[in-house]
């Protein structure tokens, strides 16, 4: 993938964005791509994590007296990019209040210095299909009825309606499931580091019928350089295409060389909705169109897991 197909605007006037989450999955692609595209970056992030390039970083919760340091020293930002919060249904099933903590506190952080230090800058808010809650079977449409079933998605929801009240210049993109080389959280990742052990046989929660809608990481990287330079929207990230949970696991196990039989326990987990599939046509009218297939997707993240090139 070049930069250039990536679609981080390049720099104007001060060339400055600051990226919370930055050590995360998709907060370290975006931050690794806007560096790439000759933006300076400020990177904020609980962990250490990737920070390479970056002209600034913190490492701690996000507070508005740490963005406005960070302001201080490379300059007002654009662009923020406000990956920090909960990104886990299981997590935040086990601890409600953490995840209000990382998902809405940090997010009214951000707004304070916002409020105080750049209230012209454009905030690119990744939310989570978790909004939609139990989905019916259909690709769902921005516009659908917002009723999350867990503790990340109402929280995810809370965010969303903040950023609405507080009147802000914002692009809020509803990822559904990302994921990519550097993934080490959610289906395909437990999946992989069960095959991992060589086992004959394991088993799944839930029957596998579960639809999903997988984005990969690149292709969600290209919406967030969309939403980086268009106007202010809530917009779908997804393929708009069904996957089974079943067939996911296949082509995994297929990727992975793995012969293991793949069973499921029928019980489903808390949280975890029948169907969440995007309807992605808003996202494509404004000029983005998912690039990489689901099976392409799999065979880099496959090789990336084994520690082979692309």
């Amino acid at each position: 993938m070049s930069d250039s197909e990536i679609l981080v605007p390049p720099p104007t006037g001060s060339g400055v964005a600051f990226v919370t989450g930055a050590a995360g999955f998709l907060g370290g692609a975006v931050a690794g791509a806007l560096v790439r595209g000759g933006w300076r970056v400020a990177g904020f992030d609980v962990m250490q994590g990737w920070a390479g390039g970056c002209a600034h970083w913190i490492t701690g919760e996000v507070a508005r007296e740490g963005l406005a340091r960070a302001a201080a020293e490379i300059g007002a930002p654009e662009i923020i990019f406000h990956a920090a919060g909960g990104s886990s249904v299981g997590a935040s099933v086990a601890d409600p209040e953490a995840d209000f903590a990382r998902t809405v506190l940090s997010l009214r952080e951000t707004l304070a210095f916002m409020a105080q230090h750049a209230p012209d800058v454009r905030l690119i808010y990744p939310s989570s299909a978790a909004v939609y809650g139990a989905a019916e079977a259909g690709p769902v449409e921005e516009s659908a009825w917002l009723q999350p079933i867990s503790p990340y998605g109402r929280n995810k929801l809370q965010a969303e309606f903040e950023i609405a009240t507080a009147r802000v210049n914002a692009v809020v993109l509803r990822f559904f499931s990302l994921y990519g080389p550097g993934l080490r959280k959610q289906l395909l990742w437990d999946l992989a580091t069960r095959l991992a052990a060589g086992p004959d046989r394991l088993e799944l929660s839930g029957t596998g019928e579960e639809l999903r809608d997988f984005l990969f990481i690149d292709d969600a990287v290209r919406l967030v350089g969309l939403a980086a330079s268009g106007r202010s929207t809530i917009l779908n990230g997804g393929r708009g295409e069904a996957v089974s949970v079943r067939e996911a696991a296949a082509t995994l196990a297929r990727a992975l060389g793995s012969k293991a039989e793949i069973g499921f326990s029928g019980e489903a987990r808390a949280g975890d909705p029948q169907a969440l599939v995007a309807d992605v046509s808003k996202a494509r009218a404004f000029g983005v169109a998912p690039r990489v297939g689901f099976e392409e997707g799999v065979r880099r993240y496959a090789r990336w897991f084994q520690g082979l090139p692309p």
